[in-house]
């Protein structure tokens, strides 16, 4: 019930499907047309681009993003509902497993069209669309979940929109692909290995 309600709302709502189904795609396109580098003239080539890692890098840093942004305000809108329904006892874990569920299945969608439209345009080869699109889909599953916990810890939207560049910054950084685990502060890292 919780699920299918949440289905309907989200399916009634143009702005959110059209925004949640072009978001994905658009930002692969604007990607892909931008770091397709070639030489003028010749052929373009996958393996003699350089930009095909920060491609990769990039789109997970959209797909953690994507998941957040679909996320962030799912329980905050709920809030009021909840209150009304909670005379009636209903089951806490199973609104949370609608909202899940529901979210896997859009960052799955999501996933899935960004990858139709990025790897085609780079010249990704066939074999590895499965194990891009579980490395997205999972890191989107995960801003899902970061996103409904801080949903649920925040009296109003605009808190979870001015916490969410708090929690994104800091991953990109500690990333270990921008600056290198050896190259950051002693004061962060005091062993050879990579940082607890």
């Amino acid at each position: 019930i919780y699920f299918k309600r949440n289905f309907f709302s989200k399916i009634n709502n143009r702005q959110y499907i059209a925004i949640t189904l072009f978001e994905g795609p658009l930002l692969a396109l604007i990607l892909a047309v931008a770091l397709r580098n070639h030489d003028q003239g010749k052929e373009y080539l996958f393996g003699t681009n350089p930009n095909i890692t920060v491609f990769m890098f990039i789109s997970t840093i959209v797909a953690l993003f994507l998941g957040l942004m679909t996320s962030a305000e799912e329980i905050i809108q709920d809030k009021k509902i909840l209150k009304r329904e909670s005379f009636l006892q209903l089951s806490r874990n199973s609104y949370l497993l609608s909202k899940i569920s529901f979210l896997f299945l859009v960052s799955a969608i999501q996933s899935l069209l960004f990858l139709l439209i990025g790897n085609p345009l780079l010249g990704f080869p066939a074999a590895l669309f499965m194990d891009y699109f579980l490395v997205l889909f999972s890191v989107a599953c995960f801003g899902n979940l970061l996103g409904l916990n801080i949903s649920s810890g925040m009296k109003t939207r605009v808190a979870v929109y001015i916490l969410i560049p708090f929690l994104i910054i800091p991953q990109i950084m500690l990333s270990g692909v921008l600056v290198k685990f050896e190259d950051l502060s002693p004061v962060m890292n005091n062993q050879p290995k990579v940082p607890f």
